[in-house]
């Protein structure tokens, strides 16, 4: 497992080689590609929290055209 450091670094290079950011490298937005699960643990909770902030800030509109 790569430091913070280490992995700016390895994908600055990748990035400068013209190489796509897979693996270890990959963000953590394109790891993410299932469904969104809450666990019951706390901070599980503390996200289900969060969520339900933002979409009650919705007033019940659609965030995308997908939420249609």
């Amino acid at each position: 497992m790569m430091t913070k450091g280490e992995l700016r670094a390895a994908r600055k290079s990748a990035i400068a080689r013209g190489h796509k950011l897979t693996g270890e490298l990959a963000l953590a937005s394109a790891r993410d590609s299932g469904p969104i699960t809450y666990t019951e643990t706390t901070r599980g909770y503390t996200a289900r929290y969060r969520w339900a902030r933002r979409y009650d800030a919705l007033h019940g509109a659609p965030e995308s055209d997908e939420d249609r």
